[in-house]
This record gives C-alpha cells, structure tokens and sequence, in this order.
C-alpha cells in the first residue's frame, strides 16, 4: 500500500524509566535486575550491538550491554536508568501501541526484579527525581507548600527522547531549524507538558513549584550537542540511524506522557510540523526574543495560564497563538499539495484545530485525563497537600507503573485496584471522546501485538523475525546494520525490508539463505553475501 503524508515520517521514542525501592540498593542493580527480569519472562534477549553506527557516541554505546526486545525495542541500562527505546513506526496509533507496549515492559521489569531481590522494586514514568537535602526546611513562596522535614528540595531531571528522520538537506543551515522549531517546542508544552514537582533555582524564587514542563526548567541554551549538560532546546547530534541523506532530529524534550491523547496528538503534530519544515512552510515563524526564558516562564504559568510571551519584533502575543501559526502552515502545506490527504493527518489536524480553540478559550477543565499536566493539576487541587512532601507524592503516583498497565491487554487485573493515580479506564474515554474516528476498540489488540512484534512497515520487522527465528547465528544489530552468519545487512533505508517486501511466507517457510537471497534480490548493494 503507497504511504501518504505523514505515513512516510519514521520516529520513535526513548524513555528512562527510574527504578527505586525502599531500601538503599544501587541503582544499576536494579535496572539490571528489572533487565534479567524481562528476559526470562521472555520478552527480550541479549544481542551485540553494533557501535560503529552510534557516531561521536561509542565510547558511551561500549559500555552499554544491550538487550533487544521481541518487538524491535532496544532495552538497556543508561547510567542507572532502565531506557527503552521503541522500534521505528510511521503512525500515530503505533505510537499510542508502541508506548503502552513499552510500559508493559518496564512493569514487568520491576516485578520480575523485586521477586530475584526480594524487596518490593516500583518503576515510574516520569521526567524528574525530587530529594530531601539536609539543608533547613522553608516554605515555598511559590506554592505555600513546605518542604516538610527532610530539609530543602533537589530536583535532578531525565528524559523522554523523540526521534523523526528528516531529509538532510534542510537541516543544513542549522539557524533555519532553530527560527522553525524553536517556538514550536516552546510552545507544544500546552498538550505535551507532562507537569510535575520541580524545586529551587528551577522555579526562580527557591522553594517548589508544581510546572507545565518539568524538562522546561533545565534549559539554559538554544541548541546544544549534550543532553545531560548545558540543555538546548534543540539538539544538534548528527547520528541518522539511516543513509547520509537523512537527519535524525533528537528531541530531548518529549516528555513522559501517559494519556493516549496527548501520546497520539504529540506524534502526528510532531510528524505535520517536520513536514511542514521540509517543504518550507515554517520559514517566516514567529521568533520569540528570549526563547530559553520564555520557555521557563510559559512552564511556570499553571495558574494564570496568560501564557505570555514576547516576539523579536517587540510584538506581545501569547503560546496559543504561536501555535495557530503552526495549524496554518500544515494547513497551506496540505492545500499547496493537493490530492489525497492521508486519514492519520486528517484526523490530527482535525484534533490539533479543536484543541487549539479550547486553549484559546483557556478551557483546561476540557482536557483533565486528556493532557498530563492538566490531570496532574486537577489531582492536586483535589489532594491539596499542604507539604511539597505530599505534593510530590501525588505526582509519583500519576506515574507509578503497576498491575493498571494490563488494562491495556484488556487483562482483568488491569482493573484492579491500583495505587496508581493514572486511570487507563478515563484515559481512554478521554482519548475516544476527543479522537472519534480512531478505532480505539482495537488498542488492545494492537498493544498485544506490540508486545512481541515490529511494526509491519519499517525495517524492524525484517530484523525482529531474523533475531526470532535464527537467533544462534545474529552475531550484531544496530538500528541500520545486522549480520546474520556472513551476511552483512545494511539497513539504512527506514522502510527497507518491511511486511509488504518480505511476506509471512516467506519469513517463517524459507532457510536463511532463502530469505537472504531474497533480501539481496531487492537491494543487492545493501545486502552483502
């Protein structure tokens, strides 16, 4: 079937997920006790990966030792973080289905780990860590909270990281990416802000603020090359994961999201915006004057929700208007291009249109269990903790992953009583009341699915039914590379190899010399025998 649209835009998603238990054990332990974990349950298994493909990262990448998840996923520990980054897909709905799948797996890792260590191991889905320090304890003038006993408030942050290939001619001049992307990642924080507890010089006056965009707060530059230092709002590594005329752009400010309607929008927003970057539909954005501040200022307006911000020009306008600039442009895009519009951005306009009426309008009380921050928000009006202590609790509890994850498989235990906060039950309403024309009824299916195979479309199907099926004999991988025996594969076309090129029957009927012939009768420079 020929892809439209957005249909042709690989991405994929990296989260860190905490791993923590009441007694003091070594992270690492943890993280690869949670690792072990998955693979006797199954759904990974130890590979070699192929470093050379991680430009100006291989001495990091060497450290690392990988699993590799039955669905394409690459699973491992990264400084004390279980991350698992998901296989490449080319929709919305994959994204909602990939990203479940992932939380499945990360639960299943902290069960699996407090049952080998004996203690009671919980994982969360979020993007910061908030410790007591011994330092006297002071009230928060921006909250009211106080800090409780423990002393003041540190706030460490980690990742949520977005990937989309892009064509590289038009990431060339890299001051055009930041006059076209800048404000859109400032801006997007309004349905993709996760929101949490953040504390101290983060929030300007000391104390603890409830935040839009945790990530927001540790910016301190436009465009940076590191992602743990000196945060830039965009990220400049050049490692495409794919054949030189392809950019990867790496998104170090995705967020960790559980609604399935800000998962779905992010993507398919995320998917037009490129696009829209592409073809030049970006190149007369509105710049903001100070785009490192306003992004911290935008993040810490929860209240007032004026969300102010001030353009280059002098001009005062406000982050909804900013993104109606973006509306607009995937609508002259699409207009100029004529033709079929693909049902995956039709609907997302669609969707990004009514949502950026009712944040015109400030109605937020529309999107509790639809946007993360926003439900977090509702939770703590309605828990009112009278200490950061509690308040942070609230948030952890949003993000705890447990037994509710099943909800997702329509398993009958992910309707048990959880001590998550997060409601799979009203998520998905939300995201059927808001997206009526996504066939949500299906999501279980596709989450199970997910859980033990690659999206059909992209180059991990090939890789995932080789690994599956002649495992013994797969020596590396790597996101564009596989050697299988003798046989050097080299995937650096994202769509190469997928279901349509390499049927079931073939896959599960033929020997590997079979398939591997066949694989070379379609590319024979990429597949060397």
């Amino acid at each position: 079937m020929p892809r439209i649209g957005t249909e042709n835009k690989i991405r994929g998603i990296e989260q860190e997920y905490p791993v923590s238990a009441k007694a003091r054990l070594n992270p690492s332990l943890l993280v690869n006790a949670a690792i072990q974990g998955l693979k006797r349950s199954g759904f990974s298994r130890d590979v070699t990966w192929d470093i050379i493909t991680e430009v100006s990262q291989e001495l990091h990448e060497s450290k690392i030792t990988s699993s590799y998840g039955d669905n394409g996923s690459r699973i491992y520990n990264d400084m004390g973080h279980l991350e698992i980054a998901t296989p490449s897909y080319n929709n919305p709905f994959d994204a909602v289905a990939y990203d479940k799948a992932s939380e499945i797996y990360a639960f299943v890792g902290s069960r699996e780990a407090s049952l080998a260590l004996k203690e009671k191991i919980v994982i969360h889905k979020n993007n910061v860590a908030n410790f007591f320090t011994s330092s006297p304890s002071s009230p928060s003038p921006e909250t009211g909270m106080r800090t409780g006993k423990g002393g003041k408030i540190k706030t460490n942050t980690y990742a949520t990281h977005g990937n989309i290939i892009t064509n590289r001619a038009a990431c060339k001049d890299w001051s055009r990416v930041e006059k076209a992307l800048i404000p859109w990642v400032v801006t997007r924080i309004l349905f993709t802000g996760s929101g949490d507890v953040v504390s101290g010089e983060n929030v300007g006056k000391g104390g603890v603020k409830f935040v839009i965009s945790p990530r927001a707060m540790f910016v301190v530059q436009k465009s940076s090359l590191s992602t743990t230092t000196g945060r830039g709002i965009l990220n400049t590594r050049d490692q495409p994961h794919a054949a030189h005329q392809y950019w990867r752009l790496h998104d170090i400010h995705y967020e960790a999201l559980r609604s399935e309607y800000a998962i779905f929008l992010r993507d398919i927003t995320q998917a037009l915006v490129t696009r829209a970057f592409e073809l030049d539909f970006l190149d007369d954005a509105p710049e903001i004057e100070d785009p490192v501040r306003a992004f911290k200022k935008l993040s810490l307006d929860t209240q007032d929700c004026e969300w102010a911000i001030k353009l280059k020009t002098g001009e005062r306008t406000d982050a909804v208007s900013i993104l109606r600039f973006y509306l607009d442009a995937i609508e002259k895009m699409q207009d100029n291009e004529g033709g079929e519009v693909g049902k995956w951005d039709e609907i997302g306009l669609n969707c990004f249109n009514n949502l950026i009426e009712d944040l015109e309008a400030r109605s937020l009380e529309n999107y509790v269990d639809g946007i993360d921050w926003v439900t977090k928000l509702a939770l703590l009006v309605n828990y009112e903790p009278k200490t950061a202590s509690e308040g942070m609790s609230v948030c952890n509890q949003y993000a705890l992953l447990d037994e509710s994850v099943r909800y997702y498989l329509d398993d009958e235990k992910g309707s048990i009583i959880s001590d998550c906060l997060f409601n799979p039950k009203d998520s998905l309403a939300f995201a059927k009341s808001k997206l009526p024309d996504v066939d949500w009824s299906s999501l279980p299916e596709r989450v199970n699915y997910a859980l033990s195979n690659a999206p059909e479309q992209t180059r991990e199907f090939f890789k995932v039914e080789l690994l599956k099926r002649y495992r013994s004999r797969v020596r590396n991988i790597s996101w564009s590379t596989m050697t299988v025996g003798k046989a050097k594969i080299i995937l650096d076309e994202p769509f190469m190899l997928n279901k349509d090129e390499m049927s079931d029957e073939l896959m599960e009927g033929a020997d590997l010399e079979v398939i591997l012939a066949a694989a070379k009768g379609l590319y024979p420079e990429k597949v060397i025998l």
